[in-house]
């Protein structure tokens, strides 16, 4: 394959490149001290109604862990700013939801509490790396690199590229549907050696739980090297500091850091191609792994993932298929909620759609996430109803259901 000059600095670049920690801008300690007292009042175990707040406990730990960052050592920190707004936004929401007395909520409230779930899980571990590194900081303790445990690759990865930790709970629901995609990943191919399938079906259904699944699993890990997670959504990458508006750069900029590429080496005016062509300097000759979690744009960029290699004609467009070499035992995961998507970037065979679990799995889902061996309600069979009627099938719905009941009866306790 012929190369120009900007692909050949690049890719010499890439190979070498290693990580490198940014400094964030100062702020008003004053700010910090007057959001954090709103938010305090806002938890008041005084006020009118607050054990009903969803997440009030875990709303409480942060409070705690906050006290102890501002108040041991106070310092001008942008992004205790940022925290401290979105957790009073998060705190109304749970107020709001709170003031509709129901016991279980509609599909749309489920969603909506996943979201302050979700987000309040990682301002609590965001804050909890800020409580090390400000001891470090000041002496009491000596710093820590972030844990690599679930990372092929011995550099550290920033959030949005992050292997998928191995399920620590159980999964209920979906043993048929990991033997198919592992056998379909598994199985060899008559062409050309890669092969790229889909996951398709609706928001909340598991579609990300079946791939970590599948991703984490023991003859995976032995057969593919390396592996890569890559979410496709904006959604999920609110926290990346590149401000490249392109979403295509972005996607395999998200990728090549993944794979140990320098931020700053990917940050730099390099164009799509250049990337593109980094990107399979990388993985040539390597029998890789990679799942694209949450394909939404319908770009006919993305399509055809098993198109050929780059060409020698430096005006052809290129498809991002280009960047992943064939021929080495590549296989690519992309999970979809939009099947058309899925069947241009992959085919219309190699797609595996998600049905709703049967009521039985998702009554065990939600007991898994009420986490209490005690439970075990008067009105067990009306509840499984219940539980049944509301989830519809979507182990999300379920699992949200469950969160809600043992958080009332931790409120309860209290």
């Amino acid at each position: 394959m012929e190369t120009n000059e900007t692909e050949t600095q690049l890719a010499t670049t890439v190979l070498n490149s290693k990580d490198r920690v940014e400094e964030t801008p100062a702020m008003a300690p004053e700010i910090e001290q007057y959001l954090m007292s709103k938010f305090e009042k806002g938890l008041d175990v005084n006020a009118k109604g607050s054990s009903r707040i969803p997440f009030v406990s875990k709303f409480r730990e942060i409070k705690t862990l906050l006290r102890k960052i501002l108040w041991s050592t106070p310092r001008e920190d942008s992004s205790m700013r940022e925290k401290l707004y979105s957790l009073n936004d998060l705190l109304v929401e749970s107020q709001m939801l709170s003031e509709k007395h129901c016991i279980f909520f509609s599909p749309e409230d489920l969603v909506t509490m996943n979201n302050i779930r979700m987000k309040l899980n990682k301002i609590k571990t965001e804050l909890k790396e800020m409580k090390v590194q400000r001891a470090a900081s000041n002496g009491n303790i000596q710093q820590q690199p972030k844990n690599g445990s679930s990372v092929d690759t011995p550099i550290s990865k920033p959030p949005e590229t992050s292997l998928p930790p191995a399920a620590e709970i159980k999964v209920h629901g979906f043993d048929e549907d990991a033997i198919i995609v592992k056998k379909l990943l598994l199985s060899r191919t008559n062409e050309d050696g890669f092969k790229a399938i889909a996951i398709v079906g609706t928001k909340g259904i598991g579609k990300t739980t079946l791939s970590q699944m599948i991703f984490n699993k023991p003859e995976v890990k032995t057969h593919f090297l390396p592996r890569i997670w890559v979410s496709m959504s904006n959604d999920d990458n609110d926290d990346d500091d590149d401000d490249d508006q392109d979403p295509k750069r972005a996607i395999v900029k998200r990728m090549l850091i993944s794979l140990g590429v320098e931020k700053k080496t990917v940050s730099e005016s390099h164009g799509l191609r250049d990337l593109l062509f980094a990107l399979y300097l990388q993985l040539v000759g390597k029998k890789y792994l990679i799942v694209l979690d949450d394909a939404r744009d319908k770009d006919s960029w993305y399509e055809q993932l098993n198109s050929g290699g780059l060409a020698d004609d430096k005006k052809c467009e290129t498809r991002f298929g280009d960047g992943l070499p064939k021929g080495y035992g590549g296989r690519v995961i992309v999970t979809s909620r939009n099947e058309e998507l899925a069947k241009t970037m992959v085919g219309e065979k190699n797609l595996h759609h998600l049905l709703p679990l049967t009521s039985k799995s998702c009554w065990a889902i939600f007991k898994d996430a009420v986490n209490d061996d005690t439970y075990n309600p008067p009105n067990v069979e009306d509840l499984q109803m219940e539980v049944k009627q509301k989830c519809g099938g979507i182990p999300l719905a379920a699992k949200m259901m469950g969160e809600m009941c043992s958080q009332q009866r931790q409120d309860e306790a209290e």
